[in-house]
């Protein structure tokens, strides 16, 4: 699969001292930001998928990638940007400076939620099962004295491995007691089978509550998003000897909201049409705004304009052009990667230009809280 990879970097390269010239800041802020390709997690469950989806380079010796950290703020994993004089910034440390922060992310965005990047997006391969694990709430992670806040999640399958099981274990059963799951755990024990188990297809949504029990089997290729945070609390890993955390986990638990019949109709979301031709949008239980983009062979592209804060896109279908309405820009997306479109880059259209594939891409920012809201 071809796929624009100049700025590729397969090995870790570290982001030098940050000092920018008025040609850099424009190259920042005015214009889409490619992020260098292989900010990847290599957890035990991933594969090489994402490598194929991308276009890069790998054989049987390449470490597994399970994680596509793709537009990252996040220390862990921080989005790194290649400038045209082949200096390397990470993303964390462009938006230390307040003046970019406004720039790229838009005012109103540094205003509510400040200038640390607010959301993490990545591609997900699970190859092999995840662990049994939870994220807390942002009260409760805040209680345990965490570094990072607690998080809700939203997942996109795009594609299914044929050879895998394909399934969502998520909250308990009806009829398991907390006083039943605790045993099950205390001893050990497999608990897949005190959870609800969904099998997923290619399209499907699903919205993960923080508190609420969940497991990703092999065989899902998705899209995740949440807020910029990495904390999860395992308390089941079918003997990988990875670190756990059962006094945490047990601790987070929404068991009322675990323990409900209509756990998946809850969780499960669909996309609604909008008033802009070509434009769905989720709905999400936080400050995410997730919507996703079709754009068609026509001579009526997807206009998105009125611009005020940062987004970013991830292909997810074909190829996109997207070209801005001052015709000062103009770059393409593949399915397998993103941009971040800077808040101060301006409105742009977005078409269609592959003949074969449905050309679909997510766009993904957050919602600015109104006077009601607070």
């Amino acid at each position: 699969m071809g796929i624009e990879n100049t700025n590729t970097v397969n090995q870790r390269l570290e982001p030098r001292s940050l000092s920018l010239s008025r040609k850099d800041v424009d190259f920042l802020t005015k214009f889409p930001i490619k992020f260098i390709e292989g900010n990847f997690a290599n957890y035990i469950w991933g594969g090489h998928y994402l490598y194929a989806m991308k276009g890069m380079f790998y054989d049987k010796d390449t470490p597994v990638a399970a994680e596509s950290w793709e537009v990252s703020g996040h220390k862990k994993f921080s989005s790194r940007i290649l400038m045209p004089d082949n200096r390397i910034f990470t993303l964390k440390d462009i938006l230390k400076d307040r003046q970019l922060a406004r720039l790229i992310l838009g005012d109103t965005i540094v205003e509510h939620f400040g200038q640390d990047f607010p959301v993490l997006v990545k591609f997900i391969d699970v190859r092999q099962h995840m662990s049994v694990h939870l994220h807390p709430s942002h009260k409760i992670a805040k209680a345990l004295g965490e570094e990072d806040p607690g998080k809700e999640e939203v997942f996109i399958v795009i594609d299914l491995h044929e050879d895998s099981e394909c399934v969502l274990y998520m909250g308990l059963k009806d009829k398991v007691s907390r006083k039943e799951f605790e045993t099950a755990i205390s001893r050990g024990e497999n608990i897949l089978g005190l959870l609800h188990k969904i099998h997923v297809s290619p399209g499907e949504i699903f919205h993960i509550p923080s508190g609420v029990l969940h497991c990703w089997t092999g065989g899902s290729v998705a899209v995740e998003i949440a807020e910029s945070s990495d904390l999860t609390y395992r308390v089941y890993d079918f003997l990988r000897q990875r670190p756990m955390h059962i006094k945490k986990g047990l601790t987070s638990i929404d068991f009322k909201f675990n323990q409900s019949a209509t756990l998946k109709k809850e969780c499960k979301g669909k996309w609604e049409a909008m008033l802009t031709k070509g434009l769905d949008s989720v709905v999400t239980r936080n400050a995410l705004k997730v919507e996703r983009i079709r754009a068609g062979l026509d001579d009526n592209p997807v206009k998105l304009d009125n611009r005020r804060t940062f987004e970013v896109l991830m292909g997810i279908d074909g190829i996109l052009e997207i070209m801005s309405l001052k015709k000062d820009w103009l770059i393409h997306l593949h399915k397998g990667s993103s941009l971040l479109i800077p808040a101060s880059a301006g409105d742009y259209l977005i078409r269609g230009i592959d003949e074969v594939n449905k050309n679909r891409a997510l766009r993904i920012s957050m919602k600015i809280p109104t006077n009601t809201d607070k």
